[in-house]
């Protein structure tokens, strides 16, 4: 009976574990990991539903990926004074 509660008890520490490391896993996103997200997601979207045709529609969301990490990067950095 001793030996069926041990292991009980390491199926217990092992879902206590597992489930540790998925809470790390599911921490909210800080804002610039956020706007990588969102720069990806929606760049990859207009290059997909663009007209644009193979090599022209990746440079296309290459492009679109790097003007929205310029514009945040740029309103963060305009807003800043204004967070003291």
């Amino acid at each position: 009976m001793l030996a069926y509660f041990g292991v009980l008890e390491k199926i217990n520490n092992s879902i206590v574990a597992h489930a540790a490391t998925f809470e790390n896993a599911l921490k909210p996103l800080n804002h610039f990991a956020t706007m990588l997200l969102f720069a990806l997601l929606i760049s990859v979207a207009f290059a997909a539903l663009g007209q644009r045709r193979g090599l022209e529609r990746f440079r296309y969301a290459v492009w679109c990926f790097a003007l929205f990490m310029l514009v945040g990067v740029g309103i963060a950095w305009l807003m800043y004074p204004f967070s003291r």
